[in-house]
């Protein structure tokens, strides 16, 4: 049914959860996966209209890319141990949601597996939900774990 699965993960443990299952699909079917990370651009951090150093920033965003590579390498490493076809891609994105789409899309896979954090009320309102976002602007299906 299913030829090519994006993965794509925040690094979380619920994230984990969602590579275990989308890898475990993508070995039943016979499918490819794509292990994905939105990296978010480093915040333009101004305190009084002073800029952070450009050592610091530099520095931030060396972590930055470092947990992206880590968090996909998770990905791949369920991948391997299960004998499933993997490519990773990690974007840098300020609308994790929208790349996680365009990822999809520009890959051909056919659908996305993703976790969700569950968050509810004021604090899914003030948070946001990549998840609920992706679930309303996928043309794709999209598998939601918890």
């Amino acid at each position: 049914m299913f030829k090519h699965i994006l993965i794509p993960t925040d690094g979380s443990a619920v994230a984990a959860k969602a590579i275990q299952a989308g890898v475990t699909l993508a070995k039943e079917m016979g499918a490819k996966v794509t292990g994905f990370y939105a990296e978010g651009p480093l915040a333009q951090l101004h305190k009084g209209g002073i800029a952070i150093p450009q050592e610091l920033a530099a520095e931030l965003d060396r972590r930055s890319h470092e947990y992206a590579a880590r968090s996909v390498a998770e990905i791949e490493k369920a991948a391997k141990a299960a004998g499933v076809a993997f490519e990773p891609l990690v974007v840098k994105s300020l609308e994790p949601y929208q790349a996680i789409i365009d990822a999809a899309t520009d890959r051909k896979c056919d659908v996305i597996c993703m976790a969700s954090h569950g968050h509810r009320g004021l604090v899914g309102l003030v948070l946001g939900s990549v998840t609920n976002k992706v679930l309303t602007h996928s043309k794709i299906p999209v598998v939601v774990f918890r």
